[in-house]
């Protein structure tokens, strides 16, 4: 598999793979080579797995949640963890085992106690993104020793999104595989303090008869609403639900070795997975431009929806020595390859066993790890990745800096250079590393008596979104008689530059100060001139943005008054009220009630129906659009769009189309039958461009192939050369271009009803018995200004035409 090339280099070191396997659902399947290209998601939807349904394809929604089950060899046991399959490459997971929502349980040989409870609990509507809440709620399950917490549920789901039927159904599902209080098991606890009987299932009051050794009345749990909450039993050695056979890890892995791999795909893809950090190195001397992998979260992204090309990808997750968490006296040391869900492990441990002054920078990295993104990323996602890929609105980065962490780098010599945090950020999206040199790990220093870290992030959602304006902030004194010095400070704000931004000129300010409110008020003020936002700066909200950055700073001083030597109150002159700003964010538990009236007999509306489709919903057998498989020989198309806002095309090249792979036409203006003016009312735009473009986006033609990835390739391959035009965007540059809306004026007149009604003038006069409202009768006078009326006494009046203008007479008469 792989060029001669790769192979000779290592033929010598590695024992070469015969082949590249993969267990889906426990079912043994052989990987061939040339399929680089694919997602994990693509692969299982093309075998008719299409219960993992494709949403936003960038790991932002679950519904292509998956479990994945490998064997790790430093703990010398399974592990379970739900990733998104959108992201993941398809040679990723070899050797692994994957358990899509069908392997879960299905409606022919039976739910598994969580999609059955779903469906239950009506916990789908549409149930597009159902099989990714069963697979998040499914992979905790299988990884958890002991009943999860309905925090650890709660925290599993934070990475999937439900558009329509609402959480509440969704968590009220899942409860019934919490932790429960055992005391309320106990006979004594069975009782309230008024004599009211307490229902086990809920832990209040209830007349639902479930009372101890009274098996006779168990029939009568039905009458309590709630009776879904019982426990759940779990096994003792590998945390699974006894009430139902899951699907064990294939014992082939168990005994299988991992070996080199050299696999590739479409377009020139390489994909490397080497077992040693030499074979990283020399692989990267190779291939300078290739990009380093471990959950693909942001390569991925790059591939797929920004049209990236990247020849070889090289999979570092199994390196050892990126893998490496180790301690000594001096610090923590973090290898590049390290998981997030695994270093916030790690930092919660270390949290709990070393001193509390040690570990703010640790408490810290995990406050903002768990809100980094859903749990699907932070098992895939790597540190070394969130670093290089150098986002200024990174919520770890910020964070290095601030904590003084040292990053160490690697040459293709096995050379360690080291790099403070704060030096590597250059420019946007670059850093202080060469094409040969890799991230070799992150040094993160414990922190000295009186030094205190704290994190800061403010989005537009608080679960898995990306940050406005987060910051990384740190603070250590000394103690000179009864004040607080500052010796040295970091003031870090991400989202406001093209990179992290270091306040130097606010730290310069704080060394040597005491610290109080009128340092703060000062701060204030050499912060706004140390951050600045321009009002054309990217991303917009520039005055929000601004807010941000000096209520981050606020928050801190408050937060730091708080920790110093123990004191609970704020300095003097400020309200003990504003203490309420470091008060650390607690959401409570999803809660919600809906009652249904069982009483009434012989209509549905307000019963408890179970939905008639959930059953299918909850095992991926509903069948959507984009499930319904292509009959053979289809063809598919792809768009050619215009990457101009404003321009005139000059040329269209369409050859590099033509000769790209499973190519079977092209179609562009010149080729529509008829008329290539559309439109719904009046037919003013083009369907294919054919001479101008007004916007980027704009359909200038369309690429039909043998399969979408090869129609989509062959669209990108069309290369059109374009005119730009000047802009207008300011009325001054409308009226130099003579660029305005023709003076079309349209109005409404009152017009001469007498006049109307004159025979010259009227085209059409209606005439005859017209009843308005049951009550009164109209007689129009042919060819005449008068109007007979009949009230409701009978009699009949003659009125001019101008005596009614403001009644319901004038509705009735049309021009």
């Amino acid at each position: 598999m792989g060029s001669l090339e790769d192979t000779e280099m290592v033929r010598m070191e590695v024992e070469e793979s015969k082949e590249a396997i993969l267990y889906v659902n426990g079912v043994r399947r052989v990987l061939p080579d040339g399929l680089a290209h694919l997602t994990l998601l693509e692969y299982l939807r093309g075998i008719g797995l299409t219960g993992t349904k494709l949403g936003c394809g960038e790991g932002g929604c679950g519904a292509c949640t998956v479990m994945v089950s490998f064997f790790d060899q430093n703990k010398k046991k399974c592990v379970h963890q739900a990733i998104n399959a959108c992201l993941a490459p398809l040679y990723s997971v070899e050797g692994m085992h994957v358990i899509t929502v069908e392997g879960v349980g299905n409606c022919r040989r039976g739910l598994h106690p969580v999609q059955e409870s779903l469906a239950r609990s009506h916990g789908s509507q549409c149930g597009f993104c159902t099989p990714g809440f069963i697979m998040s709620i499914y992979a905790l399950l299988r990884s958890s020793q002991e009943p999860p917490t309905l925090e650890q549920i709660e925290e599993s789901l934070a990475g999937n999104l439900c558009r329509c039927t609402g959480y509440r159904p969704i968590v009220d599902a899942f409860r019934v595989f919490a932790k429960t209080n055992d005391s309320l098991y106990v006979n004594g606890a069975l009782e309230g303090h008024s004599g009211q009987f307490i229902c086990p299932s809920t832990g209040k009051p209830c007349s639902c008869g479930l009372k101890p050794g009274n098996e006779d009345e168990k029939l009568k749990t039905d009458r309590c609403s709630v009776d879904d909450y019982s426990p759940v039993s779990y096994s003792d050695t590998d945390g699974t639900i006894f009430t139902n056979k899951e699907l064990i890890f294939p014992p082939e892995l168990l005994l299988r070795k991992l070996t080199y791999l050299c696999l590739t795909g479409l377009n020139g893809l390489n994909w490397y997975r080497p077992l040693k950090l030499q074979h990283v190195l020399d692989l990267k001397a190779r291939h300078p431009d290739a990009k380093l992998v471990v959950g693909n979260t942001e390569v991925g992204i790059e591939m797929r929806l920004k049209r990236m090309e990247y020849r070889a990808l090289i999979y570092i997750a199994h390196i050892p020595e990126l893998n490496q968490l180790s301690l000594n006296d001096e610090g923590m040391e973090i290898g590049a390859a390290v998981k997030l869900s695994e270093l916030m492990k790690v930092l919660q441990t270390v949290s709990g066993k070393r001193p509390l002054y040690e570990t703010s920078s640790c408490r810290a990295l995990i406050e903002q790890i768990k809100w980094f993104a859903g749990t699907q990323i932070r098992n895939a996602a790597s540190i070394g990745g969130n670093i290089c890929t150098a986002s200024p609105i990174s919520d770890l980065n910020p964070l290095w800096m601030a904590a003084g962490a040292k990053f160490r780098i690697i040459d293709g010599k096995g050379n360690i250079r080291t790099c403070l945090a704060e030096k590597f950020f250059l420019g946007y999206r670059k850093v202080d590393m060469a094409s040969s040199e890799i991230l070799h790990s992150v040094f993160l220093p414990w922190n000295k008596q009186y030094e205190f870290v704290k994190e800061f992030k403010q989005a537009h959602r608080r679960d898995d979104d990306i940050a406005i304006v987060n910051a990384g902030m740190r603070v250590l004194f000394e103690q000179r008689d009864t004040k607080w010095v500052i010796s040295d400070a970091s003031i870090v704000y991400g989202g406001v530059a093209p990179v992290p931004l270091f306040a130097y000129k606010t730290k310069l300010f704080l060394i040597g100060k005491t610290w109080s409110k009128e340092l703060m008020q000062d701060a204030l003020e050499v912060l706004q001139e140390d951050i600045v936002l321009k009002e054309n700066a990217p991303g917009g909200m520039v005055e929000f943005r601004k807010s941000l950055t000096l209520s981050f700073f606020f928050k801190f001083f408050l937060w730091v008054c708080h920790h110093i030597d123990g004191q609970t109150s704020c300095p003097s002159g400020i309200p003990s009220s504003h203490l309420s700003a470091i008060q650390p964010f607690h959401r409570t538990s999803v809660t919600g009630s809906q009652d249904f009236d069982i009483t009434k007999h012989g209509t549905a509306v307000g019963s408890p129906e179970l939905y008639i489709v959930s059953a299918t919903m909850v095992s991926g057998e509903a069948e959507y659009t984009d499930d319904t498989p292509v009959p053979p020989n289809s063809l598919c198309a792809a768009l050619v769009l215009s990457k101009k806002p404003h321009a005139r095309i000059l040329s269209i090249d369409d050859s590099g189309a033509k000769s790209s792979p499973g190519f079977a036409g092209i179609f562009f203006a010149k080729d529509i039958p008829g008329n290539n003016n559309i439109g719904p009312v009046i037919a003013d735009e083009e369907l294919f461009a054919s001479e101008f473009v007004t916007c980027v986006g704009q359909v200038i033609g369309v690429v039909v192939a043998d399969t979408h990835e090869n129609a989509k390739n062959a669209a990108r391959r069309v290369h059109i050369e374009y005119d730009e035009l000047p802009a207008i965007l300011s009325i001054k540059d409308a009226i130099h271009c003579n660029s305005f809306h023709p003076n079309t004026e349209k109005c409404l007149r009152k017009g001469d009803v007498d006049l109307c009604f004159q025979s010259d003038q009227c085209d059409k006069i209606m005439e005859g018995e017209v009843q308005v409202g049951g009550q009164e009768h109209f007689y129009l006078e042919p060819n005449s200004s008068l109007v007979w009326t009949v009230d409701n006494g009978n009699e009949v009046h003659m009125v001019s035409s101008t005596q009614v203008q403001n009644s319901h007479l004038l509705y009735m008469i049309l021009p």
